[in-house]
């Protein structure tokens, strides 16, 4: 690992709207909740916070509006210190915005409006390969599904020419096309994203490292395929296995998998075997789900290490 190599986070920037201890999701009529919260959020935004407290160069890159939404979610990223220069201002559009319920048992539903993360001029587009052009050597970009073709493929090409990996966490899977597998070091889908992928239901842990295996033969170098209970099949060459998540109560589920691709891609920068950057992702979604909020449940780098000796441990 070069010293100076650092971790581009491109993808969603959000303003969440968060409504908490939602008795009955699917009930009609007026729900009631206990308590709501808006925080900062979106996918990219999120998993650059998690890399900036654990000490690692980390640059976000995304759009937002020009409106209080866009303060909302990066005057948070701006207090803690983590890099904005490449966060570029989309004038007369709305801030991305995700309305989310959390239910009593910590899972969640989402409704998400793109705005301004789909709103990238040609200007942007180039500002942001130029960025990854004259990156130090040995550097990473980490990707979301949640903003347009056109600047991931921009990204994509500048990573290749430079020999960056590309780690994508792939929301909106449908998003995906085939040639962009065999360009990836690591995906990390949930169980819902990878049956998507795969064209098959996921239904166990059976299926599930099935479908892993599957990623691997399409081309990606690693599949970390998260459970829903937590933990994660980790497949890559010869080698499958399921890393278990310590027993913890679970408060809220936003963010898990944001912390997740986060640690997963510190390791691999570091150059860790996947098989430790699997269980980086692990510690880091454990500890997110204890606390509510995503950027706001994110652990300093002692906490984080204290946890990722117990899953470790526990191997």
């Amino acid at each position: 690992m070069n010293l100076d190599s650092m971790i581009f986070c491109l993808g969603s920037i959000n303003a969440d709207l968060t409504f908490g201890d939602v008795a009955d999701m699917a009930a009609g009529g007026t729900i009631r909740t206990g308590q709501f919260h808006q925080r900062a959020g979106g996918k990219a935004a999120n998993s650059a916070y998690f890399i900036h407290c654990l000490g690692v160069p980390v640059q976000l890159l995304g759009r937002v509006g020009d409106d209080h939404f866009g303060k909302t979610a990066l005057n948070p990223l701006r207090r803690a210190g983590l890099p904005l220069d490449g966060v570029s201002i989309a004038e007369g559009e709305s801030t991305g915005v995700a309305v989310i319920a959390v239910a009593k048992d910590g899972n969640k539903t989402m409704l998400s409006a793109s705005n301004a993360n789909h709103n990238w001029p040609e200007e942007a587009i180039a500002a942001v390969a130029r960025r990854i052009m004259l990156a130090p050597d040995g550097s990473m970009l980490v990707a979301d599904f949640e903003v347009p073709r056109s600047i991931l493929e921009a990204a994509f090409d500048a990573c290749e020419r430079r020999g960056f990996d590309i780690v994508v966490d792939p929301t909106f899977p449908e998003e995906m096309r085939k040639p962009d597998f065999s360009r990836l070091r690591a995906i990390t889908p949930n169980a819902q994203e990878a049956s998507a992928l795969v064209g098959t239901k996921i239904s166990d842990e059976a299926s599930a490292r099935k479908a892993a295996r599957v990623l691997n033969e399409c081309g990606v170098d690693i599949a970390c395929l998260k459970l829903p209970e937590g933990g994660c099949i980790a497949a890559k060459g010869d080698e499958l296995f399921t890393i278990r998540a310590p027993k913890v109560e679970v408060v809220d589920k936003t963010g898990a998998g944001d912390a997740f691709v986060g640690a997963l891609s510190i390791a691999l920068l570091r150059g860790l075997p996947f098989s430790e950057a699997a269980r980086w992702g692990v510690a880091a979604s454990s500890i997110s789900v204890k606390r509510s909020g995503a950027q706001e449940s994110f652990p300093p780098a002692e906490e984080f290490n204290r946890m990722l000796e117990f899953v470790k441990a526990a191997a």
